[in-house]
């Protein structure tokens, strides 16, 4: 994979801290760090899917009867499946769209 080189401010104590107890160096562990956070985002953006995919066909027939039957959800349609909760879904509905929509 390439690397570009950038510049990023941190703080000197947060620095010193790094170059301290990083043994592979603290450019390397800051790289980790992000790949780890990246990595983390993804998998939680997946599990936000699979969850809107389910309440899609668990509630399809109350509030998604007028859509495919066989939508994928993915992020980009992901506020089809909101909306459709927020009017047709009742209370639960509310509930459950504010469950699966972005923080």
């Amino acid at each position: 994979m390439t690397k570009k080189a950038i510049s990023l401010r941190i703080d000197t104590e947060l620095l010193d801290w790094l170059k301290k107890t990083s043994p592979d160096g603290y450019q390397v562990t800051i790289h980790n760090i992000l790949q780890n956070y990246k990595q983390d985002q993804v998998e939680k953006e997946m599990r936000r899917i699979g969850r809107a995919q389910q309440i899609f066909e668990q509630y399809r027939a109350k509030c998604f009867w007028h859509m495919r039957r066989d939508l994928v959800v993915t992020s980009e349609n992901m506020h089809l499946v909101c909306a459709g909760l927020r009017k047709y879904g009742g209370l639960e509905g509310l509930r459950l769209a504010a469950e699966i929509e972005t923080k």
